[in-house]
């Protein structure tokens, strides 16, 4: 299925969706069904060729086809068995007692009579620009289900209380309708699934093609069917919110998020970034975002509305766009004010302590890596200033003081330079990003359109990367100037090249043995910059390093390293391996663009790894020789 036909598909479903809810619901309920009666019957006749064949072996029947019987069917119903057991792990957070947030729990429990809504479980409190509720089960999709309510400190900050009661009666209302139940089932069988065919890929079993074929005609209309119940559910929620407590406070919630939210995640922390790099002095970004919202300006807050009423209600994400969501709740869209006291202050009975602990793990947890960018941007900042006091002429110093130009001053004091590399050395592909900025500026004007979609052209042809965001760039180019043939044709080019993109993560994320792998074209640099992090790490015996070759962008490097592990023989490599891969991804960050994968349980990748040429990067017993 084509983004195209999804979308129609999609437009197609809200209407039936919002004509008649409930038999909706009913529908992506049977639909729901399908796909996890289709892996249960096979895994009942698995189970059932499995108990037969051990039968016929305890009665003497020991023949070459029972056994093989038995162990593909008993390797099928392991993984599928194993698939269905997906676990949920309860959100990381600071997890709030009644005492500490008195005022909180109240609402909640009022809220919950006025929407007839089950108990929260928990209540835990993160960093991020949100609220929202999960269903949490013990045993994947068994067992009992706890709810749990997560609150962002910056939400809760940004709110004042009105406010934020009415986001708290929105995401109870979810709970009330059921979405959260129903949701969180069709999550864990969606997991459940990816993590079936995965199991079967990886592990090269001969009953894949079963489920492959299947869920390959099931998943987009599936995807489709729960989208747009999904949105559905969004505008009910907040319908329901806005009857718990007020049109106007859940109106007002959603203008104010429409501002706060892009602020915090866009601009914020650059601010807050270059304030303290200038007075040398250790952040507390959520005592700091605080201020600094209270402290934005009309002007500025008018910018990010409108962006945000702009917005049209997209097939990435369920919840509606804003100016949707208003029109639905009678709201007349207008920016929003700050409130005087915030949410953060009414609720909690101690909020300067948990500003204070959330304050002291970021720093904890960013300190250093924080103290190293301050030390970067002061060096950048020096760098800059000695190329603005001197002429530059080849192509390295030209780009760095046009992207530095930019940083430390504005795009307008960059074009002259940008123009120069264009007119000057756009022959060479390392000027792809500074012609794609340059264009993205000639296309705010008609007298230099044309040029920008040539730069444009020629940016595309340099570097796949920026393929994506010059496709979009030229469709609202044509859709603002109304050339809507030119706008279809962009919009088509930029959907399949999506797909393609897709197809090329998809290739990249799963590495097999069959995979086509090449002499890896590192430089000598890097490689050994990679090779000394590799010997941090004593259980590292043997590392390989190999370039796969994609099928969908050819011209895409993506580098496979595999790692044989001396581990204790009492180590469960499927429990440890999560934590392993975490430290090697954070760890070995000199090897970019590489899939890091352990060895140890993979002797088909091993052997297809070592037959490639240069394949050995390191190996302990070589360290010891040399030393």
């Amino acid at each position: 299925m084509t983004v195209q036909e999804f979308e129609k598909l999609v437009n197609k479903l809200e209407k039936q969706a919002s004509a008649n809810p409930k038999l909706y619901r009913f529908k992506v309920i049977m639909l729901t069904g399908l796909g996890f009666g289709y892996v249960a019957l096979f895994l009942s006749l698995f189970l059932f060729l499995m108990t037969i064949s051990i039968a016929m072996i305890a009665d003497g029947n020991f023949t070459f086809g029972n056994v093989k019987v038995l162990l593909l069917t008993g390797t099928l119903s392991f993984f599928i068995i194993k698939a269905l057991i997906v676990k949920m792990e309860m959100p990381e957070g600071y997890y709030l007692q009644r005492e500490e947030a008195p005022r909180l729990f109240e609402i909640i429990d009022t809220l919950r009579l006025r929407l007839n809504a089950p108990p929260i479980d928990a209540i835990v409190l993160d960093s991020e620009f949100n609220a929202s509720v999960a269903q949490i089960s013990s045993y994947g999709m068994f067992g009992k289900k706890r709810n749990v309510l997560a609150i962002g400190i910056p939400l809760l900050s940004t709110l004042s209380q009105q406010q934020f009661t009415a986001v708290l009666a929105h995401e109870l209302a979810h709970i009330s309708n059921s979405d959260t139940a129903l949701g969180a089932r069709i999550y864990r069988l969606r997991m459940s699934w990816s993590c079936l065919l995965h199991s079967l890929e990886e592990n090269e079993q001969f009953g894949t093609f079963i489920f492959k074929k299947f869920f390959q005609w099931f998943y987009p209309r599936f995807d489709a069917y729960t989208f747009a119940m999904a949105r559905q559910e969004e505008y009910a929620a907040d319908r329901s919110a806005a009857l718990a407590t007020s049109s106007p406070a859940m109106g007002e919630a959603l203008t104010l998020i429409s501002v706060a939210a892009p602020y915090y995640y866009r601009d914020f922390y650059s601010e807050l970034f270059e304030e303290c790099a200038k007075t040398n002095s250790v952040p507390q970004p959520y005592s700091n975002f605080t201020e600094k919202f209270q402290s934005l300006s009309e002007q500025k807050s008018a910018e990010y509305f409108n962006e945000q009423l702009a917005e049209e209600s997209y097939m990435t994400d369920t919840h509606p766009c804003l100016r949707d969501r208003l029109a639905a709740l009678a709201i007349e869209a207008e920016v929003p004010e700050k409130p005087k006291e915030s949410a953060l202050n009414y609720f909690l009975a101690f909020p300067g302590r948990v500003i204070n602990d959330f304050n002291k793990m970021w720093v904890d947890y960013n300190q250093d890596s924080w103290k190293e960018e301050i030390e970067n941007f002061n060096d950048s900042k020096q760098r800059y200033e000695e190329l603005t006091n001197k002429q530059v002429a080849n192509l390295e110093e030209l780009l760095e003081k046009a992207y530095l130009t930019v940083e430390f001053n504005s795009l307008e004091a960059a074009i002259p330079l940008y123009e120069e590399i264009a007119e000057k050395h756009s022959e060479d592909p390392q000027t792809a990003g500074a012609l794609l900025t340059l264009a993205e500026h000639y296309l705010e004007s008609r007298d230099t359109a044309e040029k920008g979609i040539r730069l444009i052209h020629l940016a595309m042809s340099y570097d796949w990367e920026l393929r994506l965001p010059a496709l979009d760039l030229l469709c609202g180019y044509y859709y603002e100037t109304e050339q809507s043939e030119l706008f279809e044709n962009t919009r088509e080019e930029l959907e399949k090249w999506e797909e393609i993109v897709e197809a090329s993560n998809v290739e990249c994320d799963f590495i097999q043995p069959k995979d086509h792998f090449i002499t890896h074209d590192k430089d000598s640099r890097e490689l050994l910059a990679g090779i000394n992090q590799l010997a941090q790490y004593k259980e590292i015996t043997t590392a390989y390093l190999v370039r796969k070759q994609l099928a969908s962008i050819p011209e895409r490097k993506q580098y496979v390293l595999g790692l044989d592990l001396s581990l204790p023989k009492s180590t469960d490599l499927d429990e440890a391996e999560e934590a392993l891969y975490e430290k090697y991804i954070n760890g070995l960050g000199e090897f970019e663009d590489t899939c890091v994968i352990i060895l140890n349980d993979k002797k088909d990748l091993r052997k297809s790894m070592l037959s490639v040429e240069n394949s050995l990067i390191y190996s302990v017993s070589d360290k010891e020789q040399a030393s």
